[in-house]
């Protein structure tokens, strides 16, 4: 009988996987929805091999979405976001534009003026928030709480749902002319086109590209259609870059880093990273002066921030690069904003992704609503540092404390554990603050 219990438990498994596989390529929440609340279960997704197939024709899905959300407009699932309407007052005057750069993977001490001397002149132009941090360590989860300024945890429903973020309907309803050009993609693993640009019409990928030229063809490509927009509208536009070891041959000037002299696989990657970030940096510049050139440097509010960190074995444990830890490697964030009419300054709170949303719609488009209406965050000028935040991985979270971490797997498992990612010597549980965090995320269910 071990056979057929056998045979059964597989075809189980294909038919489960097989049912996520569709639901998920044809935006079907009633299924994916369901499986964040499945312990121990990890589902696949395949959108891009079925539309390579032919299976699925991408366009349709998105235009049925888009009709079912017409059609059902309070219907969204488990979902009650916003908790109220939003009341927003225009600010007199012709409203800033918005270009928001996401730089993959960086960290923040990787800005010096050797290796990337554009953001260190924009740094000195901007406000600068100095202990800035991700609500999550890896690309889909940092994007959503930066956009969102929501715990994670919510992922899978906005994402079942294609529910953007109340940010981006504030810019629709301003008919600010959106676009967005990633050299990452916008599936996996942000999965950005289903949550933080569902909808939005104009979506650039250059992820076809050869790996050595993506970054330059998302600036030619975000230049060509600066070039032909629309003059009379205000802008939203998302660049995404992404670094690879591959993006330039060696380059002039830039000397080796001895940072991580000690351990040779860590050397090796920082170098490599290095060369990633510099010529990210000059395709900044590129974009820069074209909002100069153009004459629209006086009227754009430019944020350059990352989606999450970058871990060298910094903490002694073997972890390199994301998505393995909490600490302070992996979830520290740049974080600048030049915004007309602000004086520049340094902010030394603890700040984070989450509060991005609060701080726009308050000062961007005079939002009224405490920010509890929709996000975790506050307003970031409001100077506060954070006394905990959730940051969220593709399969645990976590609620990270100034002096301690609490890490939550699936199936219920979690351990305590101090800034360097070790047991403390008194691991007690803070029922109050889990009991806080709960609270946060279930609050925007119905």
């Amino acid at each position: 009988g071990g056979r057929w219990i056998g045979t059964a438990l597989a075809l189980a498994w294909f038919a489960s996987q097989g049912l996520h596989v569709w639901a998920d390529a044809v935006a079907h929440g009633p299924v994916t929805r369901l499986t964040s609340y499945l312990p121990l279960y990890y589902p696949l997704e395949a959108k891009r091999t079925l539309a390579r197939l032919g299976l699925i024709d991408p366009a349709r899905v998105q235009q049925a979405v888009l009709e079912r959300r017409s059609a059902h407009a309070a219907e969204e699932g488990d979902l009650c976001y916003p908790l109220a309407p939003l009341q927003c007052v225009a600010a007199a005057g012709a409203p800033l534009n918005v270009l928001w750069i996401v730089i993959d993977a960086l960290r923040p001490d990787a800005v010096d003026a050797t290796l990337m001397p554009t953001l260190m002149t924009l740094r000195a132009a901007s406000q600068a928030f100095d202990n800035h941090w991700s609500g999550g360590n890896a690309s889909r989860m940092g994007a959503f709480s930066m956009f969102y300024g929501l715990p994670s945890t919510y992922f899978r429903s906005f994402y079942s749902a294609q529910r953007p973020p109340v940010l981006l309907d504030q810019f629709r309803a301003r008919d600010y002319e959106p676009v967005a050009v990633s050299a990452v993609g916008f599936g996996s693993p942000t999965l950005i086109d289903r949550t933080v640009v569902a909808g939005v019409p104009t979506l650039i990928s250059t992820l076809e590209e050869p790996a050595a030229g993506r970054n330059e063809a998302l600036t030619r490509k975000f230049e060509d259609w600066f070039a032909a927009r629309a003059a009379d509208r205000p802008f939203f536009a998302l660049l995404w870059y992404s670094p690879t070891e591959t993006d330039a041959a060696p380059l002039v000037g830039l000397a080796r880093d001895d940072r991580y002299a000690l351990n040779p696989r860590a050397d090796e990657l920082w170098n490599g990273y290095r060369q990633g970030m510099h010529q990210i940096d000059g395709e900044i510049a590129q974009v820069l002066a074209s909002l100069d050139q153009a004459g629209r440097a006086s009227d754009t509010l430019v944020i350059v921030t990352s989606d999450h960190g970058y871990e060298f074995d910094d903490l002694g444990l073997g972890h390199y690069g994301h998505a393995s830890n909490y600490g302070a490697p992996q979830l520290r964030s740049l974080l600048l904003m030049r915004w007309p009419g602000r004086e520049p300054r340094a902010f030394v709170h603890r700040s984070s992704h989450l509060d991005l949303p609060a701080t726009l719609l308050q000062e961007l488009f005079g939002c009224r609503n405490p920010p509890s209406d929709y996000s975790m965050g506050r307003n970031l000028f409001d100077g506060v540092s954070w006394d905990w935040i959730i940051a969220g991985s593709y399969h645990s979270y976590a609620i990270v404390q100034p002096d301690r971490i609490l890490v939550s797997y699936p199936g219920g498992f979690t351990e305590v554990l101090g800034p360097d990612m070790q047991p403390p010597l008194d691991s007690t549980l803070d029922a109050a603050l889990i009991e806080r965090a709960l609270a946060e995320m279930r609050r925007f269910y119905r």
